[in-house]
């Protein structure tokens, strides 16, 4: 029986790994890809190409480097969350203050990993003006969903702009000028 338990804690062990291996893999290749989209949008000459790889390069195992602190947090808050939500009690004075509080600390380290995260974008901003424009800098820097939408012409999901809708294009949520779209801000 021990033999077994063993055995089994083994496998167990050897799948996590390779989980482990497989997203990591997946993660790196992601980033490539990434890497690759961005290089190819901003145009990049030969030269600014090999100064900005190795740069970009360094600037996304940074932020990864901040990822495991996030999720090991997240993991710890949901952990009391599950097993007041399976004993179907109704929380106590204590039980509550107590979420609250691990409510109030998530929140901490969430703003503390986005002030580090400004931190390392401020970093590499500096190192890329060196070698990029400002309009290569700012593409760098913003989101991909905005600059998707950018591409797009602002015009929202699929190029249909006008049509309104919830977070459509031009008009957003109630046609023209609504609420959701880029003139509402």
């Amino acid at each position: 029986m021990i033999a077994f338990a063993a055995m089994t804690l083994g496998s167990i062990n050897s799948t996590n790994a390779q989980t482990d291996n497989d997203g990591e893999n997946r993660r790196a290749e992601m980033q490539t890809r990434q890497k690759e989209r961005l290089i190819k949008d901003l145009k990049l000459s030969d030269e600014q190409k090999a100064k900005f790889e190795p740069v970009y390069e360094k600037y996304q195992a940074e932020l990864v480097a901040l990822r495991p602190q996030r999720q090991q947090t997240d993991g710890e808050t949901g952990a009391s969350a599950q097993q007041d939500r399976k004993e179907k009690k109704e929380l106590t004075d204590a039980a509550a203050t107590a979420r609250l509080q691990e409510l109030f600390t998530r929140q901490e380290n969430q703003i503390q990993q986005s002030q580090q995260r400004l931190d390392i974008q401020k970093k590499y901003c500096a190192e890329f003006s060196s070698f990029l424009t400002p309009q290569q800098l700012l593409r760098v820097f913003q989101p991909q969903q905005n600059r998707v939408r950018g591409q797009m012409g602002g015009r929202g999901q699929g190029g249909r702009g006008g049509r309104g809708g919830f977070g459509g294009g031009r008009g957003g949520f109630g046609g023209q000028g609504g609420f959701g779209g880029p003139e509402s801000f």
